[in-house]
């Protein structure tokens, strides 16, 4: 299995453990999600976590470690329709920033085609300057 295949199955488990663990958006969340483009806001899970973990699996985390993705100071996380938010870093300008990701889904059309691209521009441009992370930050609602 390549490393897109196995990213995109930790993304599809990690939505379900979302969506199981958290808690839909609040209306106003929801009006912010509509607001950085998201199509399908009442799909969006939330679960606010103490610390947003590297996939156990060994390339994954391997790839991870090699691009300095998802560290210590990771605060957010979006895996298709769920958002990991690390406890105490919820704020309107993570939210949107993380929403905005969860439209890059939508508009990819699967995790597949959007880690294809995602990983490809961080392994390109690094993660700071990669284009969608440059989207996402346009996106951004303070």
């Amino acid at each position: 299995m390549n490393i897109i295949a196995l990213a995109a199955n930790w993304v599809e488990q990690q939505q379900h453990v979302i969506a199981k663990t958290g808690r839909s958006l609040t209306d106003a969340e929801q009006a912010i999600a509509k607001q950085v483009g998201v199509e399908k806001p009442e799909a969006v899970f939330i679960a606010q976590v103490p610390a947003i973990e590297r996939p156990a699996q060994a390339e994954l985390a391997a790839l991870c470690q090699q691009q300095g993705f998802l560290t210590d100071d990771t605060i957010g996380l979006t895996l298709g329709y769920g958002i990991y938010i690390k406890q105490g870093h919820l704020t309107t300008r993570l939210l949107s920033h993380e929403l905005r990701h969860v439209y890059q889904y939508e508009q990819a059309g699967s995790a597949e085609a959007f880690l294809s691209r995602y990983i490809a521009q961080v392994m390109q441009y690094g993660y700071a300057d990669a284009p969608l992370e440059i989207d996402a930050r346009a996106h951004e609602i303070s």
